[in-house]
């Protein structure tokens, strides 16, 4: 399976106005077209603001679907450029309800994997002034979700995104998204989840204690 690098996007942390105040964040990344490399951390250039939520070598980079666009461009009647879901990759053709959590993808010279989806925030409404905007990235599911990097490179907008393996336990981002947000209590899926090697460990503990509720 073969998918596109639409755009790809760095940022620093920046001060700017929203209308609900001064907000400070790295969500306002730019596009970049020249090779940029990535490392286990994040694309040179990259940042985050709130490094106790964000960052991480399992969140070293976020993904979103291209085609998700097209459906809150529709659902809010206005354009969105990339990156406006402060994404670090745009990439087309891939989806929440296909990916697995540990699937492994070649990007350029780098080598990603899945490890959890994307949780959308305050940010994402202060920065385009749309209030529900968090609710109704959860409402569809279309969240984009979280990569490590296994292997380091130069990567470039317009590279392919292939998958060199599928994870065995077929758990997908969405099935994730299900326990975190329509049925937490879900305990058959909750124990596929745990079974995936390649989910994160802070995530693993809270899905843990709910088995004990």
């Amino acid at each position: 399976m073969k998918y596109k690098l639409c755009s790809l996007n760095v940022g620093r942390p920046e001060r700017y106005q929203t209308d609900k105040g001064e907000l400070e964040s790295a969500y306002r990344k730019r596009p970049v077209s020249e090779p940029t490399f990535l490392s286990k951390l994040n694309f040179q250039g990259d940042e985050q603001a709130d490094k106790k939520h964000h960052g991480g070598v399992d969140q070293a980079v976020c993904l979103y679907p291209a085609q998700h666009y097209r459906f809150f461009e529709k659902e809010y009647g206005r354009s969105f450029p990339f990156p406006s879901f402060g994404e670090n990759i745009t990439v087309e053709g891939i989806d929440e309800r296909t990916t697995n959590i540990g699937d492994v993808f070649a990007i350029g010279e780098a080598e990603v994997q899945v490890t959890k989806p994307r949780k959308p925030c305050y940010i994402i409404a202060r920065t385009h002034g749309i209030d529900d905007f968090p609710k109704q990235v959860q409402r569809t599911g279309f969240t984009g979700f979280y990569l490590r990097v296994l292997k380091e490179g130069y990567v470039q907008a317009g590279d392919d995104v292939i998958l060199k393996s599928k994870d065995p336990q077929g758990v997908t981002v969405a099935d994730v998204n299900d326990v975190k947000y329509d049925n937490p209590h879900d305990q058959d899926k909750i124990k596929r989840i745990l079974q995936v090697d390649a989910f994160p460990e802070e995530d693993r503990v809270s899905l843990e204690r709910r088995l004990s509720e």
